[in-house]
């Protein structure tokens, strides 16, 4: 009895041992799987770290790409615009070019006898031009009647131009002054270059006798910065004194502003023939 008793015991406790042997292993199992699927999760973290770790990297790798060709073409076009530099002149070579022209064209206060034989010179090359447009030409391009002590004076694109010089402002006030003029217009008489024929008109009358109706007529001013200045105004319009102002008695400017302003001429041959002539008379 005593011996079957010891034999019970041996087995339950067999039992109990293969029970937590079997339990012992399940769980390892189970924690192996555990930690397998966590390292698989973390894997897969990393794998998505790196994937975006490339893609920035290639970002990053284009962008430089970019740049440098930007920078490459930069420096091309540096080289070009040396080059062209070298072949052209620059603006500022142009700029001093043509302020080297004006400079020999320095401004100067010409007497009335060099004046009118400056205009002389000009209204006879004229009178070939207008006979080649089928035009008249005149000297009649500035007059006025009655008026005030104050200077005359008209408006250009580059300034005031002194028309007439009674010192009020005076000649240094103004940078440009006008030495003379013409003006072109379709003759009522037909005869075309010099109008020998035409009557001789009043201030009042202006062009209306010279001039056919609703044509019109071009005034050149002759400015001694060597730039022709044009206003174009219908006849019925235009009169000696159209295009031209009055300063007060006192210089300053008064109730008679020029209302209208010429333009720089666009006839590049009167251009050219006016700065010759002017060169004749500088000192």
């Amino acid at each position: 009895m005593k011996r079957l008793s010891v034999l019970v015991m041996i087995l339950f406790v067999s039992a109990c041992s293969d029970g937590q042997t079997e339990q012992s292993e399940a769980d390892s199992q189970e924690e192996t799987a555990s930690t397998e699927e966590q390292s698989d999760d973390e894997l897969t973290e990393l794998e998505k770290e790196n994937e975006e770790l490339r893609k920035e990297l290639a970002e990053r790798e284009k962008e430089e790409a970019e740049e440098n060709a930007a920078s490459e073409a930069d420096k091309a076009e540096d080289s070009e615009d040396e080059t062209a530099s070298q072949n052209d002149p620059d603006d500022s070579e142009k700029s001093a070019a043509v302020e080297e022209e004006t400079a020999e064209l320095a401004v100067q206060e010409f007497t009335m006898e060099e004046q009118q034989e400056m205009t002389q010179h000009f209204y006879d090359w004229a009178i070939e031009r207008a006979e080649i447009g089928n035009m008249a030409v005149t000297n009649m391009y500035f007059s006025h009647g009655a008026a005030g002590r104050g200077d005359w004076y008209a408006m250009t694109p580059d300034g005031e131009v002194q028309t007439q010089n009674q010192d009020n402002p005076g000649f240094d006030h103004f940078d440009i002054h006008a030495v003379g003029g013409v003006a072109f217009y379709q003759p009522a008489s037909g005869d075309f270059g010099e109008d020998a024929n035409a009557p001789v008109p009043s201030t009042a009358e202006g062009y209306s006798r010279l001039a056919l109706p609703d044509t019109n007529i071009h005034k050149y001013m002759l400015a001694d910065n060597g730039v022709v200045y044009e206003l174009i105004g219908k006849r019925e319009q235009m009169s000696f004194s159209s295009g031209f102002g009055e300063y007060d008695d006192e210089g300053t400017y008064g109730e008679f502003p020029p209302g209208v302003e010429f333009e720089i001429s666009g006839d590049q041959d009167a251009q050219q023939e006016w700065k010759r002539i002017l060169g004749m008379y500088q000192r």
